[in-house]
């Protein structure tokens, strides 16, 4: 049984809201509040790497420049991001999952669409260890390193905006094909 398959097949909505919820209360917690996410933000003038997808390659190093009296905020936001992606990951993956497993056989068609919250997962990965090591000094952000990043920034906003959306298909989906068969079932 492949990986898509196993997801579908153990897809539940109790697995999806505690995921969803700890996603919520996570990211309620790490944007809400002053720390280091608000901290980095501010002294960057509102522009983060992780937030510029596309190129030309230069800016952010001159987000990573912005950051210089910050740099141990935004470091300790590189870690705090971590539990940020990896809920966004199971939560995304069990949304669609879940939308799939309702639509029977009709939705293993479309299993492909799992693997979108898989790239934005590897994508943040690979954007996050390049940001560190470039923002703790450990290698240069050299141009070929820093078109990495961007690379991988620009893929993870464009793989984490269709799992978005697929997502919320997939989990009103769901609840629709739930609710039609309460209904069903009392009639």
């Amino acid at each position: 049984m492949s990986w898509t398959e196993k997801k579908i097949e153990q897809a539940s909505f109790r697995s999806f809201l505690i995921w969803f919820a700890l996603l919520f209360v996570y990211s309620f917690w790490a944007f809400t509040i002053p720390g280091p996410w608000s901290r980095a933000i501010t002294a960057a003038g509102g522009k983060l790497p992780e937030t510029q997808p596309g190129l030309p390659a230069i800016e952010p190093v001159r987000s990573l420049e912005a950051l210089s009296q910050n740099m141990n905020d935004y470091l300790l936001w590189q870690v705090l991001d971590i539990p940020y992606f990896v809920l966004t990951f199971l939560a995304s993956t069990a949304a669609i999952a879940l939308g799939l497993k309702m639509a029977g056989k009709w939705g293993r068609v479309f299993k492909i669409v799992l693997f979108l919250p898989a790239i934005y997962v590897v994508a943040e990965l690979i954007e996050n260890s390049l940001l560190t090591l470039f923002a703790a000094g450990i290698i240069a952000p050299v141009e070929p390193l820093v078109l990495v990043q961007q690379i991988a920034t620009t893929l993870k906003f464009s793989s984490a905006m269709p799992a978005m959306l697929f997502s919320l298909i997939g989990i009103v989906f769901a609840t629709i094909v739930l609710v039609i068969g309460a209904v069903r079932k009392n009639s």
